[in-house]
């Protein structure tokens, strides 16, 4: 298995120890006001200012725009509660040990060889 660099979005700066404990490479979006430790898509060439049109999209832009990605191996986009799984098995999570052991964290064998990997899609009536 190969490791994966994990950025995990959000808008608010009190998400900051969790993500960290993650692992996960904290990024800060939106108006608040985040600290040094955060990677934020308000610095360099960037389109913050349409973050309440677009999201997370932003930070996808600012990485693109200032060619910061660095990382030879997969990487990987989240949020502060919506995470990429192991498996698709249901289990309780009832600590945050329980949440860090089911989170991928590294490539799977069996998707190695795509460029890309896309969530399933769900329909919200």
């Amino acid at each position: 298995m190969n490791k994966i660099e994990m950025y995990c979005l959000t808008l608010n700066p009190v998400h900051l120890k969790m993500i960290e404990g993650l692992n996960f490479s904290p990024v800060g979006l939106g108006n608040s006001t985040f600290s040094e430790e955060w990677l934020t898509d308000k610095t360099k060439n960037n389109i913050n200012h349409k973050n309440n049109y677009y999201g997370e999209y932003t930070f996808h832009y600012w990485l693109w725009k200032n060619n910061y990605i660095n990382f030879k191996g997969w990487i990987g986009f989240c949020q502060y509660r919506k995470f990429w799984k192991k498996d698709f098995e249901n289990k309780k999570i009832l600590s945050f040990s329980d949440l860090n052991r089911i989170l991928l964290k590294e490539v799977p064998n069996n998707l190695i060889n795509y460029e890309s990997i896309i969530g399933e899609e769900i329909f919200v009536n």
